[in-house]
């Protein structure tokens, strides 16, 4: 038979009571955040480091030692390079005419200082601000590619955000805050070591060509470049292949070598010198390739005839960098990847030692350094790494404060 309120032909079961809510109180939770996309995480890890950096340079700048130099947070950021980028900027590449030996701008090359120009038309942008915006883009850039690459090589998540907390906390990675090329240079360089791993040869000459608008140290991408078509060819040749095989890594092996060429003949023009850059570099920054015999003799004075605490940081960076170098070559990455890698390091330690303080940001570019570390800190609890990346944090942003405006070192 069928109970009132329930329709007929339903079987003859009792409905399932719900129970009423409690009386007390409701139960509350916080909704789960959106999964984002894995380079974007990257990214945001990246920006907060970056934030949490800047954060601690402006309480050092009012603390202790360093306020009694009065350094303010913007003069921290164009300081150094900044003022040859900013002149390049407004501008162009003048000197005082009849005074060549001094016109240091003909060593810096053109590309952050033209985008930087190119922001600066917005209305109300200053240059000092456009700067720091593309600095800012630019590590963003950076730290999504060394996400995708790592994922690329390793296909661990967790290890290839590490890979970027470990590059952004580097010795000299407060000059990602700054007005310096270096964040431009390592967006570039990154996204074009991807599509040499995806065999994308076009585009890697492209963006290798854009590198060599912004650091010398496109050398190394160039390189790179080199010898993964020449692998290509090669294996073209060995299999035979049609036109279709081997004509893209030709193409980009040519290429690539343009932007770095198309800036040493505008100096070579302007100076009315083959080795105008080169000849700049020397007479301006007292820069050579010295095969590293001054950067010995320099680590040698710091340790052996007390070199001073700046002395002392800036030689424990170098060694660092040469070990991880040594480290990172365990690595079973594409033999393009070590190529780019050790190159950098080794420009930035056989170059003359005039500059010793800029060593640390000269090997900032070999982020596959932060590879084999961050393999080493992945099976760290989260709990663990959280602090761990923040201390240093704090640590490489005091690096670079102290280099700067206690020791009065360029960074």
């Amino acid at each position: 038979m069928s109970h009132p309120g329930v329709p007929s032909g339903t079987d003859d079961v009792a409905a399932p009571v719900r129970p009423e809510p409690a009386a007390t109180g409701r139960h509350w939770s916080l909704p789960r955040p959106p999964q984002l996309p894995l380079p974007l995480t990257g990214a945001a890890i990246y920006a907060g480091i970056r934030v949490l950096s800047v954060v601690i340079g402006a309480f050092l700048l009012r603390s202790g030692k360093f306020s009694d130099r009065h350094w303010s947070i913007v003069r921290w950021m164009r300081a150094a390079d900044g003022g040859h980028y900013l002149a390049i900027a407004a501008h162009g590449y003048t000197y005082p005419p009849g005074q060549l030996a001094h016109a240091s701008v003909f060593s810096f090359f053109p590309a952050y200082p033209a985008a930087m120009r190119v922001l600066a038309w917005l209305p109300g942008v200053t240059l000092i601000g456009a700067g720091l915006a593309v600095t800012a883009i630019a590590g963003l850039a950076a730290a999504w590619g060394i996400t995708t690459l790592g994922m690329k090589l390793t296909a661990d998540p967790r290890i290839s955000l590490l890979m970027v907390a470990v590059w952004a906390v580097a010795p000299a990675a407060t000059v990602l805050e700054m007005l310096y090329a270096e964040a431009l240079f390592c967006a570039l360089a990154v996204w074009a070591l991807i599509a040499l791993v995806d065999r994308r040869w076009l585009t890697a000459a492209g963006l290798t060509i854009a590198a060599g608008t912004v650091r010398s140290t496109a050398v190394a991408l160039v390189a790179a470049v080199l010898v993964a078509a020449a692998a290509a060819l090669i294996e073209a040749a060995r299999t035979r292949q049609h036109l279709a095989g081997w004509w893209r890594p030709l193409a980009a092996a040519l290429l690539a070598p343009l932007g770095v060429l198309g800036f040493l003949g505008y100096d070579a023009i302007r100076t009315g010198r083959l080795d105008g850059w080169f000849w700049i570099e020397n007479h301006t920054f007292h820069m050579v390739f010295d095969w590293g015999t001054s950067t010995l003799q320099e680590l040698r004075r710091i340790f052996l005839d007390a070199g001073g605490v700046p002395g002392l940081l800036v030689a424990l960076a170098i060694i660092a960098g040469a070990l991880l170098m040594l480290w990172s070559l365990t690595e079973r990455i594409p033999p393009y990847l070590h190529v780019y890698t050790v190159l950098v390091v080794v420009m930035a330690l056989m170059s003359s030692a005039n500059w010793i303080g800029s060593k640390p940001r000269f090997i900032l570019p070999a982020f596959l350094l932060a590879l084999p570390v961050a393999r080493l800190l992945a099976p760290l609890r989260t709990s663990v790494l959280v602090p761990l990346i923040a201390v240093l944090t704090a640590l490489s942003t005091w690096f670079g404060l102290y280099l700067i405006v206690i020791g009065r070192w360029a960074p």
